[in-house]
């Protein structure tokens, strides 16, 4: 229940914070427009009176400024940046098209071009995720999963490997996706610097670029991209509890490509300023965290992990329960508030009129109960909720998860998800409101719990 005296939002506010993040454009760590949006956050945030901590972290930046993909007849085949791919001289480079027939089959562009085209395969859904309970109480789901995310760390070309082999450039089109939901995919983005550039042409020139390729064609490729040492801030703030000791995690991420990704930040600040305006502090001490480098996680993560393992590392002291530390009793992670579904059809990339999936992952069984009683009382909700699995563990939860913290974490994931384009059509200001609403009230009964159940190791196998 909402405190009588506490402030909390509304749709109309969520929507006012949406907008303004979305005015910033593309906010990839190291950007002009993620510094300006890290700002924003801290500047609300001390205006509700929280004192803001900042990291700085140090890595190096790629940052595509632009990119074109020529024909000799003089035509331009429209293009996206594949992300920390490489670049060319000021002019480009020209070379014959080479159609590669699979990922691995890059050796026969040596000295040329690669064209390859990249598959969305559908992988057992039962490899990974491992489903606890869901609401409604028969969603299930499906059999298999069809996700650019997923098919782009599967399938698209290991341009290190590319560049070894004397490759000149890459040409990437996606195959199994409408030309609307391919469009600026920022895709992959878990990869470090490849040193071979490269490019995602659009879906509607493929037939074209084969036909060019099997005739033996010349392109110019040209990908001015960036390259520099550079900073990008960790920001956390913490609503100090009653009771010394103990504190509850809740983070997300700041970097992303569009409105959706990422947005947490909108709900963290609604969340953290409720808690701080309720007549009375919580129990345990609360640990805000928005982190930096989700979008390039290969120099902000540690060990492979994702890139709140590097707060994590930092700041034992708020978590790890050490002599002389606190320890987390709890975690929450927040990512992609909002998401309707959207899907390819035979009449194109299209709502169906449903809210994204919700992918809700729980650390134990008390956290999975406690979600499913608070989220059973929204209007809309197709929340699954989940147990990791063979290792896989999608989004900034992974790293709580992994260092033993029992959390939940939230994260849908639309098809629009890694778009640079314009997503706000795909976003509801009202199942935003829900989805906070529902958190709020978890954050309230975890609270009142004197002992909450320790995490519990993930499923195998199938």
């Amino acid at each position: 229940m909402q405190a009588a005296d506490a402030i909390w939002t509304s749709a109309e506010e969520l929507w006012r914070w949406q907008t303004e993040l979305d005015a910033l454009g593309p906010r990839l760590p190291g950007s002009t427009a993620h510094e300006a949006f890290s700002d924003q956050i801290a500047g609300r945030l001390q205006g509700f009176g929280f004192s803001v901590e900042s990291d700085a972290h140090a890595f190096d930046l790629w940052q595509p400024e632009s990119w074109r993909l020529d024909l000799p007849d003089g035509s331009t085949i429209p293009c996206s940046v594949f992300p920390y791919s490489g670049e060319t001289p000021d002019g480009g480079v020209t070379a014959r098209l080479v159609r590669c027939h699979s990922r691995r089959d890059l050796a026969r562009a040596r000295g040329a071009i690669a064209l390859v085209e990249v598959d969305m395969p559908a992988v057992p859904a039962r490899l990974l995720f491992r489903r606890r309970m869901s609401v409604p109480a028969d969603l299930r789901l499906p059999g298999r999963i069809r996700n650019a995310v997923i098919a782009s760390v599967l399938k698209a070309p290991d341009l290190r490997r590319a560049a070894a082999q004397g490759v000149l450039g890459v040409v990437c089109v996606w195959k199994g996706m409408s030309a609307e939901n391919a469009r600026d995919q920022y895709l992959p983005f878990t990869t470090p610097y490849q040193g071979c550039p490269a490019v995602w042409a659009d879906v509607e020139a493929r037939d074209r670029l084969i036909a060019h390729a099997d005739a033996g064609g010349m392109v110019t490729l040209t990908l001015r991209a960036e390259r520099r040492p550079a900073t990008s801030r960790t920001l956390w703030t913490v609503l100090e509890g009653r009771e010394a000791g103990q504190t509850v995690v809740i983070n997300t991420h700041t970097d992303g490509p569009n409105a959706c990704e990422e947005n947490g930040p909108i709900g963290l600040i609604a969340l953290a300023r409720y808690f701080r305006s309720r007549p009375h502090p919580p129990r345990r001490s609360m640990v805000f965290v928005f982190t930096t480098g989700h979008f390039q996680i290969p120099q902000f993560g540690i060990g492979h992990r994702q890139a709140t393992s590097r707060w994590l590392q930092d700041h034992r002291d708020w978590w790890d329960g050490a002599e002389g530390h606190r320890k987390a009793v709890a975690g929450i992670t927040l990512e992609h508030l909002g998401c309707m579904d959207w899907q390819d059809s035979p009449q194109g990339f299209a709502p169906t009129g449903e809210i994204a999936p919700e992918l809700v992952y729980a650390g134990n069984t008390q956290l999975a109960r406690l979600y499913q009683d608070c989220v059973s009382r929204r209007t809309r909700t197709r929340s699954i909720i989940l147990r990791p699995h063979n290792r896989q563990h999608f989004g900034e939860g992974q790293p709580l998860f992994q260092v033993g913290i029992p959390a939940l974490a939230l994260i849908p994931a639309p098809d629009y998800l890694c778009r640079t384009g314009d997503v706000l059509p795909q976003l509801d200001a009202e199942l935003m409101l829900e989805q906070l609403d529902t958190f709020r009230e978890v954050l309230d009964r975890l609270d009142q719990l004197d002992d909450p159940a320790p995490v519990q190791s993930q499923s195998w196998g199938f």
